[in-house]
C-alpha cells in the first residue's frame, strides 16, 4: 500500500517561509555588513634642524599666509658687511598655502639693515619660479629674529629644531642659476666615484658674480661613494667656505669648511675646487 505525502496548507507554507526568512536575517546581515573604511594616516612631521654648522630658522608670514618653512642661515666672518661680501647667506624651502618653494639667497649691508637677493630653485616639483634681484629688505631685529620685507613679507625665528618634512632632494637648479655637475678632479679608478649638483646664485650686487669667472654663494648636493651630502657655500674676506646641511633627505654627512679653505679657480667649462675639496664643476 503506498503512502500519500502530506499536503501542507498554503497558509502554513507562507508562515513557515516567513519564519525561515526571519531566522536567516541575522546571518545574512552579518555576512553583508560593510566594514568601516580606514582613512590613511597623515605621515607625522619629522624633527628637523639644519645641523650644527648652520643656524635653523622657522618662517612666519606677516600677511596671514598659511604655510610652513625653514631657513638654513650661514653667517660670514665679517661683522659690518660690505658691498661684495654677504653678511648672511641662506637656503630656504617650504610651502605657502600648499604650494612648495625652494630658494637660495644672500644679503649685503652694514648694521642691522641689509639688501637681499634670492632666486627660486625649480624643476623638481616646486610651485614657485621667481627671482628677487635686490628687492628684499632684510633686517636683523635680534640675533635670533630676522624680518624680510619688500617682495617678501615674513619673519624668521631661530630654533634648535622644528617639526618639518623636507622636500625631496633637488636634481636641477632652474634658469636663475648657473648649474654644474660635479666629479672628482682625479679620474677613476684613483679618483672618487660620485656625482653632484651645484647651483650657483647669479643675483647680487655688482662685483659678486661674473659668468664663468667668479661667484659668491651656491647650494650643492650629491654623493661620494655611499655618502650623501648637501651644503651651502659662500665667501668672506678670507675666501670661500661651506657648511653641510645635515640629516633627513639632506644626508648624514655633517662637515664644516672654514672660510678660505676652498680654492675655487675658473677652468674651461666651469670651475676647479681645491684645498679642502677636490672637485671639478662642469
Amino acid at each position: 500500500m503506498s503512502v500519500q505525502p502530506k499536503t501542507i496548507h498554503p497558509l502554513k507554507s507562507i508562515a513557515l517561509g516567513g519564519m525561515l526568512a526571519l531566522s536567516m536575517a541575522p546571518a545574512l546581515h552579518a555576512q553583508t555588513r560593510l566594514q568601516p573604511t580606514l582613512s590613511p594616516r597623515r605621515p607625522s612631521l619629522q624633527k628637523f634642524s639644519c645641523g650644527r654648522h648652520l643656524k635653523t630658522f622657522v618662517v612666519r608670514s606677516l600677511n596671514q599666509q598659511r604655510g610652513r618653512g625653514i631657513r638654513c642661515v650661514k653667517l660670514t666672518s665679517i661683522r659690518q658687511g660690505s658691498r661684495r661680501i654677504p653678511k648672511i647667506a641662506w637656503y630656504g624651502e617650504g610651502n605657502w598655502n600648499g604650494k612648495t618653494y625652494r630658494h637660495v639667497g644672500h644679503a649685503f649691508g652694514r648694521g642691522r639693515l641689509m639688501r637681499g637677493y634670492a632666486s627660486d630653485i625649480f624643476g623638481n616639483g616646486e610651485s614657485f619660479k621667481n627671482n628677487f634681484p635686490g628687492n628684499l629688505r632684510v633686517t636683523m631685529i635680534a640675533p635670533n629674529r630676522i624680518r624680510v620685507t619688500g617682495a617678501w613679507n615674513e619673519e624668521w625665528i631661530q630654533v634648535r629644531s622644528t617639526a618639518y618634512r623636507p622636500l625631496r632632494r633637488a636634481r636641477t637648479c632652474g634658469k636663475f642659476f648657473d648649474q654644474y655637475r660635479v666629479a672628482d678632479l682625479i679620474s677613476p679608478p684613483r679618483g672618487r666615484h660620485g656625482r653632484g649638483l651645484r647651483c650657483v646664485l647669479r643675483v647680487g650686487p655688482s662685483g659678486t658674480y661674473a659668468p664663468k669667472r667668479y661667484f659668491t654663494t651656491w647650494f650643492g648636493n650629491g654623493q661620494w661613494g655611499q655618502s650623501i651630502y648637501s651644503h651651502l657655500g659662500t665667501r668672506s674676506q678670507r675666501g670661500a667656505g661651506a657648511s653641510d646641511i645635515c640629516g633627513s633627505v639632506f644626508g648624514p654627512v655633517c662637515n664644516y669648511f672654514n672660510y678660505g679653505s676652498l680654492k675655487i679657480k675658473a677652468a674651461s667649462g666651469g670651475f676647479d675646487v681645491m684645498g679642502a675639496w677636490r672637485e671639478k664643476w662642469r
